[in-house]
């Protein structure tokens, strides 16, 4: 892999991986209004 290549495949695992958090925290916070 070039070292352009390396940058790419981080950048988007970390986007992704935020992604996610971000989804995971949104539809926790989701579940906690629904059931107060």
């Amino acid at each position: 892999m070039k070292k352009s290549q390396i940058k790419w495949f981080i950048g988007l695992w970390l986007v992704g991986f935020l992604g996610l958090a971000i989804i995971a925290g949104l539809f926790k916070g989701l579940l906690m209004l629904a059931y107060q």
